[in-house]
């Protein structure tokens, strides 16, 4: 695996999704590679800041509101 290939399978990696094969694949470049290391260590810290940065309520309203219009069309047929 290269460093493209790395990169754009890094995500499936983060998220848990990559295959038992992906995975291994993906460790070994990162133990060769510094740089793509660095780049999984910090995909990893923004994927972490960004989840416990999120957590403003939704208003109920809007969720109401929301509701209201998606089962309206869904009785549109959409």
């Amino acid at each position: 695996m290269n460093c493209d290939e790395t990169l754009h399978h890094l995500y499936v990696y983060l998220d848990g999704e990559a295959t038992m094969v992906r995975r291994w694949r993906i460790r070994r470049h990162l133990r060769r590679c510094p740089p793509c290391e660095d780049g999984l260590v910090f995909e990893g810290r923004l994927k972490v800041r960004v989840r416990e940065g999120c957590h403003e309520e939704v208003p109920r309203e809007l969720v109401e509101r929301l509701r209201t219009f998606l089962e309206g069309h869904a009785e549109d047929g959409m």
